[in-house]
């Protein structure tokens, strides 16, 4: 039903934001309901509206028995992914905002739905605070090819432990190996590249955004 209900609000070019409004509830209602799972079902009055307002049959967003088969379909949590790239080279100009902002605003971003068993072997960290991103570039090679898609902690913005990072460093959104410079006034941060080719650099931590630490990606062969 989750996946019906995105599909007709993107299909009609309605962000969430507007849609909740639509139906009498505060800004951030759908989208807690389609990423968080909360409430568990729309109310039949919230169903009714929002079928008014996409034109759609009401019948086509409720909980219906799923065919034989499918449970292990059902449960998927999705992870937003994100139209943007992150530079492991020279920086990619970012979105106005931070990857979360589409989510914020109430806009509709695809996803890639995790079986929970597999997400939680990933990680233990709530599925609202994981985005997904691809990678350009060769400056974190081995560690991370040109293409790969990471899975970001949005939770996670401190280095401490060092770790590998998609931040805006004020030229592009880049994905580098982070680490705080020791007694430094104001804060540094040092960013590092894998690839040798590159050279490390710093930045103030006031002149950085960090979206957030990288704990797993994927890599076709």
């Amino acid at each position: 039903m989750r996946r019906r209900l995105r599909d007709a609000l993107a299909a009609a070019g309605i962000s969430l934001k507007e849609a909740s409004r639509a139906i009498g509830r505060n800004d951030a209602y759908l989208q807690q309901f389609l990423f968080r799972g909360s409430p568990r079902r729309l109310p039949e009055e919230a169903r009714h509206m929002l079928a008014d307002m996409l034109g759609i049959d009401q019948q086509s967003l409720a909980d219906l028995p799923a065919p034989a088969g499918a449970d292990r379909l059902s449960g998927r949590i999705p992870v937003p992914l994100f139209d943007v790239q992150a530079a492991a080279g020279g920086g990619t100009v970012p979105p106005d905002g931070d990857l979360g902002r589409d989510a914020d605003t109430g806009m509709l971003p695809p996803s890639l739905d995790f079986p929970p068993e597999l997400l939680r072997r990933i990680t233990s960290a709530p599925a609202a605070s994981l985005q997904m991103i691809s990678v350009s570039g060769d400056s974190m090679t081995p560690t991370l090819a040109d293409g790969d898609l990471v899975m970001i902690d949005t939770a996670r913005k401190l280095p401490s432990p060092p770790g590998i990072f998609i931040l805006d460093d004020g030229v592009g959104l880049v994905a580098k190996r982070v680490d705080t410079v020791p007694n430094t006034a104001p804060p540094m941060l040092r960013l590092s590249s894998d690839n040798p080719a590159y050279a490390n650099y710093q930045r103030r931590l006031d002149e950085v955004h960090v979206i957030g630490r990288v704990i797993w990606f994927g890599r076709s062969l």
